[in-house]
């Protein structure tokens, strides 16, 4: 079996995404006073915290959806193995019951197969 590193490039590409909006948070704020700064912030606290509020349940799945795929990508034919295996397992019992019901189908037509090929001789 093959090992492949898995690397984190989603959350990097996040991290930078923010970096770059700090920078340019920064860049409009430099020119501005402290008090009317402090007043942008008390307003838009709130707001900020609610966006990562909203955002931090949808970007937890995707980031799950994200990594399931590279993982699953990474180790297929081992999945493909214990998905089959699965699939017997749950499907055994059904395979069984027909074999129950078939058999005694299969012997009333093997004895009256082998009685017609008796009674021609």
């Amino acid at each position: 079996m093959r090992t492949t590193a898995l690397t984190m490039t989603a959350p990097e590409i996040a991290l930078a995404h923010l970096e770059v909006a700090a920078e340019k948070f920064n860049l409009v704020t430099e020119h501005m006073t402290a008090a009317t700064r402090a007043a942008v912030m008390l307003a838009a606290a709130p707001f900020i915290g609610l966006v990562f509020v909203l955002a931090l349940p949808v970007i937890c799945v995707a980031l799950t959806a994200y990594y399931s795929a590279k993982l699953i990508a990474a180790r297929w034919i081992a999945i493909a193995r214990l998905v089959k295996n699965v699939a017997l397992f749950f499907a055994a019992p059904f395979i069984g019951l027909a074999y129950l019901l078939a058999f005694p189908l299969v012997g009333l037509g093997t004895l009256a197969y082998l009685g017609i090929k008796a009674a021609r001789r």
